[in-house]
């Protein structure tokens, strides 16, 4: 089978999304798929076509975040469907109903497939605003599977009156040998390096610096957890570099301005096993979510976490089970729910040793990749 994967960015543009297609691929491969890519080009430093990971990624387009480059890229996208049409058996778009809906049409005019995956659920009830919006919506509940990772996207897909024998419910993955909790020793190493004591605790935030990732929530409640624990550190990882939402301009002068106490930004990694792995707590604090791969990984590697409680995260987690929940877009609940972690250490490794083992079970990339294989055959009916 040929699938050509489009998504509108790919590595070395970091995100949730970017990562877990990337994870994924392998495993299409071993499982016979032959798997293509192509993206958008935001860069003139991006090469037009490039091997990644053994796969040929093409990137098209004019460099540039402008409207007059998001036309370009559709235009220069079509044109290419055209050309390649011929050689995919199915088109799989991820993230944007825009893409899904682009893939639809390529798909209906040359007799192919087509898989949409919607990322995070408050996608399509922002198109139903205006007329592009509506016409993509057409589109796109007309592909031949949409997968769905969460009962908040199923309800968006139902509200527009998606067909039910269009949707399946399928999930992101997890590597859980990648993603593990460093022993004491690397741990206390790395800390000493950084300027930090041995006692001193890490919480982490690893996500793109976005507006719906929720870092300015995390850090309007920051002070007052410093005040009370001030052997605390937030570690800031990540980067809005490429994002039409970035706020990491606006954090880090709120740190200054605010005078926050112990908290670093790192920038842009891709590495996040390594922070995840010596890190004491991860906080989740996102406004809104489809599957959330950080979230996914922080619990893979064992790390406690305390995540807002919002559709996409309950789908994932089981409370005060497998993760600290706190109320959405509230700072002060999160920084009461922070702190009362801190007091229960015995808790947060139960918590954090549940979490893995319930990533482990249900969450790996050989069933997910196993899973969109069997979709992919029943499409073409192979089954």
């Amino acid at each position: 089978m040929n699938i050509l994967m489009v998504t509108e960015r790919y590595i070395p543009i970091w995100g949730g999304a970017e990562n877990q297609l990337r994870q994924l691929i392998p495993h299409l491969i071993a499982k016979g798929c032959s798997v293509e890519i192509v993206t958008r080009r935001w860069h003139p430093e991006m090469v037009r076509q490039k091997d990644i990971d053994g796969v040929t990624v093409y990137r098209l387009g004019i460099p540039g975040n402008t409207r007059f480059a998001t036309v370009v890229f559709v235009v220069a996208l079509l044109f290419f469907f055209l050309k390649k049409g011929k050689y995919v058996d199915i088109y799989h778009s991820h993230g944007a109903v825009n893409m899904g809906a682009i893939c639809r049409v390529a798909a209906k005019v040359q007799n192919r497939k087509n898989v949409t995956k919607i990322a995070s659920a408050g996608k399509i009830p922002a198109l139903k605003n205006s007329l592009v919006g509506k016409l993509a919506l057409a589109m796109f509940k007309k592909s031949n599977a949409i997968i769905c990772m969460t009962a908040e996207i199923r309800s968006e897909l139902a509200a527009i009156n998606t067909a039910e024998k269009f949707i399946y419910r399928l999930t992101n993955g997890v590597d859980g040998k990648r993603f593990h909790r460093y022993s004491n020793e690397k741990r206390t190493e790395w800390k000493e390096a950084q300027g930090l004591i041995p006692t001193d605790r890490v919480i982490l935030f690893s996500s793109r610096i976005v507006s719906g990732k929720g870092l300015d929530i995390l850090l309007a409640g920051w002070n007052s957890i410093y005040e009370q624990y001030p052997d605390c550190w937030l570690f800031v990882v990540g980067s809005g570099k490429d994002q039409p939402d970035s706020i990491e301009p606006q954090m880090k002068s709120l740190a200054d301005k605010d005078g926050l106490q112990r908290v670093r930004f790192v920038g842009e990694t891709d590495t996040p096993e390594f922070y995840l792995g010596v890190a004491d707590l991860f906080v989740f604090p996102s406004r809104h979510e489809g599957f959330p791969n950080a979230l996914m990984e922080a619990m893979a590697a064992g790390l406690p976490v305390l995540a807002s409680r919002i559709g996409g995260v309950t789908d994932l987690v089981e409370e005060n089970v497998t993760a600290v929940l706190f109320e959405s877009e509230n700072s002060d609940d999160l920084a009461r729910q922070l702190i009362s972690c801190l007091t229960s250490p015995d808790l947060l490794e139960t918590i954090g040793k549940q979490a893995r083992l319930q990533m482990l079970k249900k969450y790996s990339f050989e069933s997910i990749a196993s899973q969109y294989v069997s979709l992919y055959e029943n499409l073409l009916g192979k089954d």
